[in-house]
């Protein structure tokens, strides 16, 4: 790849394709170099170190999850949104299962453009709780409480859990967590 074809999207592109053959922490400049078929000095014309490509590639991640979360939610409230909400964020989840950690990380980081981004989805979450019957603390609660099931669940998926029951897909215990979730809010 000659140098004047080399832009941040490939690089954060390729970043998204290698973590598919190995894990995100082991990515390096000189494995992106490789799969660009360009020296790795090029890649600090355009990135000072591997972390900045990580944290280019969550800003993209957020956003992507963001817009898709805003669109499904269109016309949608109560239960109904926050079973969109779940479904998607499940479905997203599932698409980059590769670089999910990412998303994961932002907390550990002062990165603003991460931590606007991650803000931006709770806002989405505290939003869908407008239409319950919640005290801001409660909604807070709320949140913290279904942020982290949905995690819970997709983390225990992505080490392979839930497969021994034949009878009883994960899928199906996913949708009857949301469910009963959705049943304990106060509805106004």
């Amino acid at each position: 790849m000659k140098k004047r074809t080399l832009s941040q999207e490939k690089i954060i592109d390729c970043f998204r394709e290698l973590a598919e053959e190995m894990a995100v922490q082991q990515i390096t400049f000189q494995h992106l170099a490789k799969a660009l078929n360009i020296k790795s000095p090029s890649l600090y014309n355009h990135f000072k170190n591997i972390r900045e490509v990580k944290t280019a590639l969550t800003a993209k991640l957020l956003t992507e999850l963001n817009d898709q979360l805003r669109r499904v939610l269109v016309g949608k409230s109560k239960g109904e949104a926050i079973q969109a909400y779940a479904q998607t964020y499940q479905s997203f989840a599932f698409e980059n299962q590769a670089v999910y950690e990412l998303l994961i990380s932002v907390p550990h980081t002062n990165e603003e453009i991460l931590l606007e981004g991650i803000h931006e989805t709770n806002q989405i979450i505290l939003q869908i709780f407008d239409a319950f019957s919640l005290s801001k603390e409660e909604k807070v609660h709320r949140s913290r409480e279904l942020r982290s099931m949905i995690h819970g669940y997709l983390s225990l998926r992505f080490l392979g859990y839930f497969t021994n029951e034949p009878n009883v897909s994960p899928e199906a215990s996913y949708v009857w967590m949301i469910d009963d979730f959705i049943a304990t809010l106060p509805i106004k």
